[in-house]
């Protein structure tokens, strides 16, 4: 009797295994269906790849393909081609940048950019083409002042 009712316990507990529950385990069509571009993916990666490296690091990057141009028009100053390049945008959280100017902290944003590029290099075959990027620091709670920029192989401050 006791051997029937562990086996009929079981049965229904398997049984119950198969029966759908609906909107549960459902995906939402619009995330698997949407095309995602390839780049996109690569610089996501190279993005988590950057922040694994550099833990201890207090600088916050994010990287964009600009590809029709507009992103690039938003952050750089005018007059500027971003079409078909790689945005990268450093932010200094830490005070990284903030004790340095002048030649110092073009020579900063040169030592930081050589580095963030060894994360994009097998994407961007050349720095001074492919990338375009704008240095942030970012003075308390989503304060932040532009420093200066990457454009055409040229280190620039800002409103220079």
């Amino acid at each position: 009797m006791k051997a029937r009712i562990l086996l009929a316990a079981f049965l229904l507990g398997v049984g119950l295994c198969f029966v759908p529950i609906s909107g549960y385990g459902t995906i939402p069509r619009e995330l698997y269906e949407e095309k995602t571009p390839l780049i996109n993916l690569h610089l996501l990666r190279a993005q988590m790849h950057h922040m694994m490296s550099n833990l201890g690091n207090f600088l916050d990057v994010d990287f964009a393909y600009d590809l029709n141009g507009e992103l690039g028009r938003q952050i750089l100053p005018e007059g500027s081609d971003t079409k078909g390049k790689i945005l990268v945008s450093v932010y200094d959280t830490g005070d990284v940048f903030s004790n340095k100017s002048g030649i110092a902290l073009l020579g900063q944003f040169r030592k930081e950019l050589e580095r963030i590029y060894s994360y994009l290099d097998h994407i961007a075959t050349d720095l001074d083409n492919d990338i375009a990027a704008v240095f942030y620091y970012i003075f308390e709670m989503d304060e932040e002042t532009n420093l200066g920029y990457f454009y055409q192989g040229e280190y620039h401050w800002w409103g220079e």
